[in-house]
């Protein structure tokens, strides 16, 4: 298994980081990608297709033909998130009866809640607003005075640099706590087998923020979300609690 300060040459993007992954996922990326979720230990853990998770599974890691390490192929590290990001669109492709009346149904409950945010509390007209992670807070403010208070988490954000949305678990920058609700919707997906929700990083727009955040307002039963803009894209957060500040 590689491990996050070794390097190579990448003919595509020159020194990156290691990864790992099977020899089938390298001639065909687009399959489901087996491995265990990224960690600030281990951010590209090795990963397999089916075929070679199964036979790792049943015959062990010692077998080459299983899809050990003897068997698999080293890759950057951002040809892995490349890959393993391209997989997603082809995986829901499989799931889009499933999975398009699902979005459209969270969709709906987003803009009602929205627009019952706004309404009651005018967050969009706010002058400014400032995370506390220590206290997992988001505070909205008119000249210098705090108007409105909410429990706040992570969702994920939209990169406009690398066109990829991140979800919050993978993001290995956020601190413990500001991020454990979404836990409940990459179960969703997993039990869904809606990869969207399980593939941590993929090529995305600012569409695919909101409709992300739909999905985990309707799942954690949140009163909505919020999108703050950064210097190279948009964070998505999602609230409750939320109250005025007299």
């Amino acid at each position: 298994m590689s491990k996050p300060n070794e390097t190579l040459d990448c003919p595509i993007h020159g020194e990156a980081y290691t990864a790992f992954i099977c020899p089938h996922l390298a001639d065909d990326p687009n399959q489901e990608w087996f491995c265990d979720y990224p960690s600030a230990e281990n951010p590209w853990p090795d990963a397999k297709c089916a075929s070679c998770h199964t036979g790792f599974t049943e015959q062990g890691a010692s077998n080459e033909k299983a899809g050990g390490n003897l068997n698999a192929k080293k890759i950057c590290h951002l040809c892995y998130e490349d890959g393993h990001g391209k997989s997603a669109a082809y995986l829901m492709e499989l799931r889009q009866a499933a999975w398009e009346p699902f979005l459209s149904d969270a969709f709906s409950e987003l803009e009602d809640k929205q627009q019952r945010l706004e309404t009651e509390y005018k967050i969009g007209h706010s002058d400014r607003w400032d995370y506390d992670q220590r206290h997992g807070t988001i505070l909205f403010s008119n000249a210098g005075t705090v108007v409105v208070r909410a429990a706040a988490q992570f969702i994920g954000s939209i990169s406009t640099t690398s066109d990829t949305w991140l979800w919050s678990w993978a993001n290995t920058s956020l601190i413990p706590g500001t991020f454990e609700d979404l836990f409940a919707v990459r179960d969703f997906g997993e039990a869904h087998r809606f990869a969207k929700l399980t593939v941590p990083m993929w090529p995305a727009d600012e569409v695919d923020g909101w409709e992300m955040s739909a999905v985990a307002v309707k799942l954690i039963k949140a009163k909505g979300a919020y999108r703050a803009p950064g210097k190279t894209g948009f964070t998505f957060m999602s609230l409750k609690d939320v109250h005025t500040v007299s």
